[in-house]
């Protein structure tokens, strides 16, 4: 259960990820906004909407959003900017592109599931490539960061991969939809597949949050790999949802892979997709459903 002694008063960003480049100052300026936000209403009672089975937005993410944005939007960078609760603001021209999750893990923090989940995801693109990117956890005060070229960082310190794993010894979590209607065939097909002989040690489905994929690479769990599912019908995995964890994690030497052709993804690709810091774990992986 979420921990009502979450430490008080503000976070502040790390200083050297403030000092790493001004695009990451400006990503981890713009995300800590929006986690002062969320920490201030830890156990306070708040309007929920339903979007769709297991859907959900509340007041929290659209004051989250405003406090992300206002940083963006006083940012010298001409970027078009990508927030999943409001409308694209599209600059025509513009080689950059923000995409903000100012609240991922909603379902989470509203029912209170665990201090680890919530988080909010701001990523900087430039020509479709990852430039820059921060993650904040509110809950617990971690922060993941990163920069091409320059390394991935927890709270000052660099990432590195763990040692390989084999699949009948990994833990794979699958991150489902709320909604069954919407479940993939593949996806339904591999979660049975990973749960006989010829599949992996432990299988779970924690409640949907992108920033799982730091777990991968940050050594606080043994979690091996994560699989989306994601349906072109219903979109679950938007590019707001992908584009930090996947920047992350790809310049920490990690892989986003498709789980139906093996080939690296993108923000924007739309279709079920295997997360690690192992890629020949997530070839294994794919290998079941081939």
């Amino acid at each position: 259960m979420q921990n009502s002694l979450v430490p008080p008063g503000p976070l502040e960003p790390p200083g050297h990820g403030l000092n790493l480049s001004s695009e990451v100052k400006t990503a981890l300026q713009a995300a800590t906004a929006g986690a002062n936000v969320i920490r201030q209403w830890i156990g306070r009672p708040t309007g929920i909407i339903e979007k769709g089975v297991g859907d959900l937005v509340s007041e929290v993410d659209k004051q989250a959003e405003r406090a992300v944005l206002d940083v963006l939007q006083a940012d010298p960078i001409r970027a078009t900017i990508f927030s999943e609760e409001s409308d694209p603001s599209i600059l025509h021209g513009a080689s950059h592109c923000w995409y903000v999750d100012p609240l991922d893990g909603t379902s989470a923090f509203l029912f209170r599931v665990g201090n680890p989940f919530p988080s909010v995801l701001v990523a900087l693109y430039c020509e479709d490539l990852p430039l820059a990117a921060a993650i904040v956890f509110p809950l617990t005060g971690e922060f993941f960061y990163s920069h091409a070229g320059l390394g991935a960082y927890k709270d000052q310190q660099r990432l590195a991969l763990p040692s390989p794993t084999r699949l009948e010894d990994a833990w794979i979590d699958m991150n489902q939809y709320g909604n069954a209607r919407y479940e993939t065939g593949m996806f339904a097909y591999l979660r049975n597949k990973l749960r006989t002989s010829q599949g992996a040690k432990l299988v779970t489905s924690f409640p949907p949050h992108s920033g799982v994929a730091m777990r991968l690479v940050d050594g606080t769990t043994g979690l091996s790999a994560v699989v989306h599912d994601n349906n072109s019908e219903n979109v679950k995995q938007a590019p707001w949802d992908i584009a930090a964890p996947q920047a992350i994690l790809l310049e920490a030497g990690g892989c986003f892979l498709s789980l139906r052709t093996g080939e690296p993804l993108g923000p924007k690709d739309c279709e079920p997709m295997v997360v690690s810091a192992d890629r020949e774990l997530a070839r294994q992986i794919i290998d079941l459903v081939c």
